[in-house]
């Protein structure tokens, strides 16, 4: 199999329970999935759900058309990207490693790493 289509296998395989716990499980569902690390707040919880339910629904177009839905693995990055600079990274520097949720973060740092060695660059940007 494809290293690009290996990306979306990735993605549903984590992004059913994950994404679909976290918008339709409510604040106890959310609690099991992060191991009350992050206070719940339905709003938040909704957004964040409904945003890794589209990454599911794309990942899932994905494996039909990879190259087509290649930006979702870029937006994935950045993303992954970001949440590690302004959450993680602070909190480690801080002493306060205990307020991260480690199976998360180590997740999002492993694909904000391997995601931009599939991305198909060239034809992502040759349109």
């Amino acid at each position: 199999m494809a290293p690009l289509l290996l990306a979306y296998v990735l993605n549903i395989i984590i992004l059913i329970p994950v994404g679909l716990t976290t918008l339709l499980g409510g604040p106890e569902a959310q609690r099991r999935l992060f191991q009350g690390k992050y206070p719940d707040s339905a709003g938040i919880r909704t957004i964040l759900g409904s945003l890794w339910t589209a990454l599911l629904i794309g990942s899932v177009i994905g494996l039909f058309h990879p190259v087509a839905m290649s930006p979702l693995l870029l937006i994935q990055v950045i993303y992954k990207a970001l949440w590690w600079l302004v959450f993680v990274l602070p909190r480690l520097a801080s002493g306060r490693a205990g307020e991260v949720h480690w199976g998360s973060a180590g997740v999002f740092l492993f694909m904000a790493l391997a995601y931009p060695w599939v991305i198909p660059w060239g034809e992502m940007f040759s349109r």
